[in-house]
């Protein structure tokens, strides 16, 4: 049966999204060279829009039911990362995940598994303090067409084609389209971008990396 989320989590998932995969501050350089692809690089946008909030519906399992993910693979930006399973804060945070923050990813456990109908959600840090890469740092070299796959506690390949890549600022972004999206099996990847703000421990955007099940 699927369950209809109360208001007080839209509310939770709008402050997760402003912080997102946020919490350790940047080098300066590195940052300023993810915000100049914002503008330069093929396929990539900026979107600007008012976002309308609906109920966010937990989405049912396909038939042959979705485990929960193990391993998150990115064959063109060579990621191959073990799956933490993160939440809400009780801060309004979207958490990272902490047995390895830099190098695992998180996947939101609150919202449908990866190949489950709905849109799954995995986060994971840009870089990491001193601006040495983290396990997203080249999440904005992916293109549409290339494929991103989630291996599953029980062994099972789902494999998710990019369908573009879209920059947010975060009180732009569509959450309803980024986690609440139930007409396909989507995989949604979210990680920083942007100039850092030290007095709000946040970049000025989040980089969503769309994808749909192929497989």
């Amino acid at each position: 049966m699927r369950a209809i989320k109360v208001a007080s989590f839209l509310f939770t998932l709008i402050l997760a999204f402003t912080i997102g995969a946020c919490g350790s501050s940047p080098a300066t350089q590195s940052v300023k060279a993810h915000t100049s692809l914002t503008n330069n690089h093929p396929g990539h946008t900026i979107i600007h829009s008012t976002v309308t909030i609906s109920p966010v519906v937990t989405a049912t399992p396909t038939p042959d039911g979705a485990a929960n993910p193990a391993r998150l693979i990115i064959p063109s930006i060579g990621v191959t990362a073990p799956v933490e399973h993160v939440s809400i804060l009780s801060n309004g945070d979207l958490a990272t995940p902490v047995q390895n923050q830099w190098e695992h990813v998180g996947w939101y456990e609150t919202g449908p598994k990866p190949g489950e109908v709905g849109s799954a959600v995995i986060d994971g840090h840009l870089d990491r303090p001193g601006g040495y890469p983290a396990v997203f740092w080249n999440l904005r070299s992916v293109h549409a067409g290339e494929n991103v796959i989630v291996i599953d506690t029980r062994g099972k390949s789902w494999t998710f084609r990019v369908t573009r890549i879209a920059f947010y600022t975060p009180q732009q972004a569509p959450l309803q389209e980024i986690f609440g999206n139930e007409a396909g099996h989507y995989l949604n990847l979210i990680t920083c971008a942007g100039d850092w703000i030290p007095s709000q421990h946040q970049t000025t955007l989040r980089l969503v990396v769309f994808t749909s099940l192929v497989s």
